[in-house]
This record gives structure tokens, C-alpha cells and sequence, in this order.
């Protein structure tokens, strides 16, 4: 079987929720000599791969995948790649922010103590360092990416793109809600209420107002980039990405509590999948459904989910 045809297989076994196939097929294609299917493989990859726990492995292979399409010549796949490395980087942002908060958490509880030893300090203005060295990188991959989008006439391209912008700037508000809060032990447990969440109230409880503008705007260019990016599939007629994006936009609006325009943006996702009879994307709908008429009360743990909680666990080992 040529190369070629294994990639189609390949994406007929992630089409079909078959993962663990698809992944040994194209971890084979990815190692290709031939740049074209080392190009699609890698492709392919970053939609296959789970970021929360393989965020590493994807900016590597963003990083070499973008090497091939430059070489190849193709400005609009490296575009696309420079999009996703932007957002693979913001995730990395994201640990390191919730790092500094740690850190720094005594410090804004006892404020006498600052930290309570020389190599937390020296930590936290490392990770202080890194956070800005990545900021500058994720804006120039932004500016990168807007001057492509701009430039390029293919709404396949654009479409992408703006979704890619979309998602960053929604990476950038749920990041923006960790490092800006005021916190305190108070403030902290108020806004956990579900129904403070639910209303919005936190907003006005636990940051200022510079913080809650910083909070509006890239809540709001999350918005605009999901909208170009459906205007631009629809204009190309890419109706499978049409409905991927419609998706995503109303995980979105679940994510930020408004459920009828998540309801409004998932009915038309849902009658597209239906239309193309995409099952893993229905599957994906109607949970999505679920939890919006749940409005979100009993969100996924993922910490709990991933085996992330272990020091959580290693107490509850040590009283038994």
C-alpha cells in the first residue's frame, strides 16, 4: 500500500473514533522520507494527539512540521502551523501562570512572609521570565499569522486560521482569569459559588477594573476571529469544518456561562453533522447538550479524570 493510501486510512480510523490505529499508522507516515506525506502526517497528528496531556510532543512536532512546509514552499500551511504553535505555546503559558500563583501564594495570604524560602524566589522570577519571553513570542506569531490571513484569498485558509486566533484568544482570557484575580482566602471561596460563576459575579468580586477590561477584550476577539472563521467556511462551502467550528464556538460560550448562544451556535452544528452524518462529531454535540442543560453544574474533573491528583490521593492512601 503506497504511503498515500495509508494517510487516507489513517483518517478514515480517526473519522471513525478508531485513535490508537490511526495514531500507529501516522506515527509511521510522519517518519516518511517523502516531505509531502511527513507534511500531512504531522497534520494530521496535531488534530489526533490530546493537548492537555501531550502538549509537548505537538509544539514538537509543530516545530518540525513548519520546517517541512517552508521548505515545500506552502506559506498557508505554515501560517495554520504558526497559529497552533501559538496555541500549544499559551498552554505552556498557562501551566507557568498557575506555577507563579503557587509560588506566590503565601505571600498574598501572610503578607509578612513573601516566600518562605530563597529558591522560591529565584523560581518565581524565573517563571516571571519565561511568562514574558513567551508573550512576546505568542504576539509576533499572532502578528505573523493576521498578515497571512490578510494576504492569502483562500477561505479554507483564513477559515482555519481564524479559528486558530479564536482559540488563542480564548486561551488568553482563561489565562487572563488565573493570573489577574486578586485572590485571598475569602474572595476565593465566594467566587467558587457555583451561582456567583453562573451570574458573572466574580467578575466584579475578584478583579479591578483594568483586570476585568483586560478580561472583555480577549473575550471579545475570541468572538470576532469564531465568527470570520464561520463566515469564511461558509463562503468556501467547507461544510464539515463549518460544523467542527460551530462546535467549538458553542464549547466556548458554555465554557464563559452563556448557553443561549451556545444552544444557538450548537442547533446549527448539529443539523450540518446530521446532514454529513458525522458520528463522532454528533456524539460530541449531544454531550455538549447534556451539559448545557445541566448549565454546567457538574463540570468534567480533569484533574481527578488524568490522574493528576495524586497528592490528593497519597493522603487518602496514607489513612487507610
Amino acid at each position: 500500500m503506497s504511503e498515500f493510501k495509508e494517510l487516507e486510512e489513517a483518517r478514515n480510523f480517526i473519522v471513525l473514533n478508531e485513535k490508537q490505529r490511526a495514531l500507529t499508522l501516522l506515527w509511521k507516515l510522519y517518519a516518511s522520507k517523502n516531505p509531502d506525506v511527513k507534511l500531512e502526517a504531522g497534520l494530521s497528528l496535531l488534530g489526533a494527539l490530546d493537548q492537555l496531556t501531550e502538549n509537548r510532543k505537538l509544539l514538537e512536532i509543530t516545530e518540525e512540521t513548519t520546517k517541512v512546509a517552508s521548505r515545500l514552499g506552502r506559506k498557508d500551511v505554515r501560517a495554520y502551523l504558526l497559529s497552533k504553535k501559538a496555541i500549544f505555546l499559551l498552554a505552556d503559558l498557562g501551566s507557568l501562570t498557575y506555577q507563579r500563583r503557587t509560588l506566590k501564594l503565601a505571600a498574598e495570604v501572610f503578607k509578612w512572609i513573601e516566600f518562605s524560602l530563597e529558591e522560591d524566589k529565584k523560581e518565581y522570577e524565573a517563571v516571571i521570565m519565561m511568562c514574558n519571553q513567551l508573550d512576546r513570542d505568542i504576539s509576533a506569531l499572532i502578528i505573523e499569522v493576521l498578515e497571512f490571513a490578510q494576504a492569502t484569498a483562500s477561505h479554507y485558509f483564513r477559515g482555519h486560521i481564524f479559528m486558530s486566533l479564536g482559540e488563542i484568544y480564548f486561551s488568553m482570557f482563561l489565562n487572563n482569569h488565573l493570573d489577574l484575580a486578586i485572590g485571598g482566602k475569602w474572595r476565593s471561596k465566594i467566587c467558587n459559588i457555583y451561582f456567583v460563576r453562573r451570574w458573572k459575579l466574580d467578575k466584579l468580586i475578584n478583579y479591578n477594573r483594568d483586570a476585568r477590561r483586560k478580561l472583555n477584550t480577549s473575550k471579545k476577539k475570541c468572538i470576532v476571529f469564531f465568527k470570520r472563521a464561520i463566515s469564511e467556511f461558509r463562503l468556501g462551502n467547507h461544510e464539515s469544518e463549518l460544523a467542527h467550528t460551530l462546535y467549538n464556538f458553542a464549547v466556548k460560550f458554555t465554557l464563559m456561562f452563556y448557553f443561549v448562544k451556545a444552544c444557538k451556535y450548537l442547533n446549527q452544528a448539529k443539523l450540518i453533522a446530521g446532514a454529513r452524518n458525522e458520528m463522532v462529531l454528533l456524539n460530541q454535540i449531544g454531550e455538549l447538550e447534556r451539559r448545557i442543560k445541566d448549565k454546567y453544574r457538574h463540570s468534567r474533573n480533569y484533574v481527578e479524570e488524568f490522574g493528576l491528583d495524586l497528592p490528593r490521593r497519597l493522603r487518602a492512601k496514607g489513612h487507610q
